[in-house]
């Protein structure tokens, strides 16, 4: 008698960890390797031996590891995502490295917003026939290796699987300890290189984030859905002054170049050019059509009074308390954009949040900046702004000029046609004079001394304001060098910090809620600079006088913060007949 057939036994297969593990060292080591070559013989060459191998030995597992967290997450979504997901990461980190070997680029926000918009000017002129025997070698093969042997069924699917959910688990929780081993590993590193004692001290683990695939595509995907969101929840919740009050140039703005620098924790007691006994700014004091006064900021510290010093004064709602003002409107760079201007921006800084609110079409962020092959080994100071500036300026130079007529509804009304090329605003963010004040300018600028050198020492008042003098006398070079890139051209130049210091024996502080704060926290300098261009326009020209008569005349500290919005407009010559500028404000007028 025939015994019944038995169902066969489901073949046990277990999750491919190996196969997890020899992706992720793939993407994160193998297609790094000539970036790894470049930090090494560039970022490393005068670092110690010994800290130089373990700073690109972390860097590497770094990456590794964030390749295997991100794999074993993607499992835990199911076969199908894990597939896909897995692909995607491996053919856009095969295409991201050929043109970060080919040309030495740094892969980020501007790359990845270029393939969202109609610009792709550069990708048919770079993708050839090398780089599809490059991708289809180094990205499509493995794409499709892990499609067939990376990933087992799902641990959801019952017993048949043979899918253990542990071992995905383990392989995550292996994937995540070796990722924060190594962000600890340079974050001590970061500690030890020079300047690594204060807390502006060089991210080590940020600079590898924007470095290397895939972290540096998958920031730049990230800062460009967040510019969007931001943009998007801004616009429901903010009022635009744009929309509810008329901006009209009185004069042509074609050509117009906007630069406006934000100083860091500068105070104007500190500039010569405004009254120091110190000649801490004979740059500024040497030119021809510079403005200066003694101004006032809007807050104590960098996140508040970015949030307060672009807005116009009737847009917040004012705090008696230690509570920040409650920000009703939109910035001022709203305006700018319906006006057509082109907006750059560039900071050493992270307040990500704040240049997305600017709506800038273009920005970098600090450990991309660092992280260009050019500023391999250099010390963040404020000049890496310089070149940035330059390439911005000529890139805008170079692009032809719109043919097509403006739309209804365009400040400069409908139907007129675009005469020249469109006005750009340019946003350099700096360091300026954050603590450890020694650390934000070379050697060659420390002219007055003994100075603080280490935050764990004691310093002296003296010795805190030696140092600080010198980054304001290293801030007046910087300055110096943005008028010249500008010079030739119609051209504005405006600074001002964000907020003040305190500094006193053994003490340096900033942020004290504003009620309560010292004078010295709310002390910064607002500096104008025109081109000769620029004030040969005669409507120009007359603001620029008006601005120029009202700084003999202004009491220390009149002017601030609440006339950037007013002043920034009314200075180029745009006007609002319905209120949008408040005549007292606009220091033009």
């Amino acid at each position: 008698m025939d015994r019944p057939a038995r169902s066969p036994v489901p073949t046990r297969r277990p999750f491919p960890a190996a196969a997890l593990w020899i992706t992720a060292a793939g993407v994160g080591a193998l297609l790094n390797l000539p970036v790894l070559g470049r930090r090494w013989s560039g970022f490393y060459a005068e670092t110690p031996p010994a800290l130089a191998v373990l700073g690109l030995a972390s860097e590497a597992l770094l990456l590794v590891g964030l390749c295997a967290l991100l794999l074993a997450m993607a499992t835990l979504l199911g076969r199908a995502t894990a597939r896909v997901l897995g692909s995607l990461l491996i053919l856009a980190s095969a295409a991201c490295a050929f043109f970060m070997a080919k040309f030495n680029v740094v892969i980020g926000f501007g790359v990845v917003q270029a393939l969202f918009t109609t610009d792709h000017d550069l990708s048919h002129e770079v993708i050839g026939l090398d780089f599809a025997l490059a991708w289809l070698l180094l990205g499509a093969l493995p794409a499709m290796l892990w499609w067939r042997h990376g990933v087992a069924p799902s641990w959801w699917r019952g017993p048949q699987a043979r899918h253990p959910l542990g071992q995905v688990l383990l392989t995550l929780l292996a994937a995540t300890l070796l990722f924060t081993a190594a962000q600890k590993s340079l974050a001590w590193l970061s500690r030890q290189l020079p300047g690594g004692d204060t807390g502006m001290s060089l991210n080590l683990a940020g600079v590898a984030a924007h470095a290397y695939v895939p972290s540096n595509w998958l920031a730049g995907v990230g800062m460009v859905a967040n510019r969007a969101w931001v943009t998007r929840h801004a616009e429901q919740q903010l009022i635009d002054p744009a929309r509810r009050h008329r901006y009209t140039p009185a004069t042509a703005l074609d050509d117009l170049v906007v630069v406006l620098v934000i100083g860091e924790t500068a105070r104007h007691d500190r500039f010569g050019v405004l009254g120091h006994t110190r000649d801490t700014t004979p740059r500024l004091a040497a030119e021809r059509n510079l403005v200066a006064l003694a101004a006032r900021s809007c807050d104590t510290a960098t996140k508040l009074s970015l949030a307060c010093m672009f807005v116009r004064p009737e847009g917040l709602v004012h705090s008696t308390g230690p509570a920040p003002d409650t920000v009703l409107e939109r910035n001022v760079f709203s305006v700018y954009r319906h006006l057509g201007f082109r907006i750059d921006l560039f900071g050493l800084q992270s307040e990500a949040g704040f240049y997305s609110r600017t709506g800038a079409d273009f920005y970098k962020l600090r450990e991309v900046i660092v992280a260009q092959p050019e500023n391999q080994g250099r010390p963040a100071h404020d000049m890496l702004l310089v070149p940035e500036l330059r390439h911005a300026v000529a890139q805008h130079a170079r692009r032809p000029p719109p043919a097509q007529a403006m739309p209804a509804g365009h400040p400069g009304g409908a139907g007129q046609r675009a005469a020249g090329r469109p006005p750009q605003l340019v946003i350099l963010h700096t360091k300026g004079s954050h603590y450890l004040y020694s650390q934000r300018y070379p050697r060659e600028f420390a002219r007055w001394t003994p100075e603080c050198t280490r935050t764990d020492a004691r310093c002296s008042r003296d010795e805190f304001l030696n140092a600080f003098d010198n980054s304001i006398a290293y801030t007046d070079h910087v300055l110096h060098e943005v008028r010249n890139v500008v010079r030739g051209r119609r051209a504005l130049v405006v600074y001002s910090s964000d907020h003040g210091e305190s500094i006193g024996d053994g003490m340096h502080f900033h942020a004290t809620p504003r009620h309560i704060a010292p004078p010295d926290q709310r002390r910064v300098p607002l500096v104008f600079w025109a081109s000769d261009r620029f004030l040969a326009d005669p409507v120009l020209a007359a603001g620029y006088r008006r601005l120029t008569e009202r700084s003999r005349t202004l009491a220390p500290e009149v002017a601030g913060h609440h006339n950037l919005y007013a002043s920034l407009l009314g200075c180029i010559g745009v006007q609002s007949p319905d209120g949008g500028i408040t005549p007292a404000d606009n220091l033009c007028h």
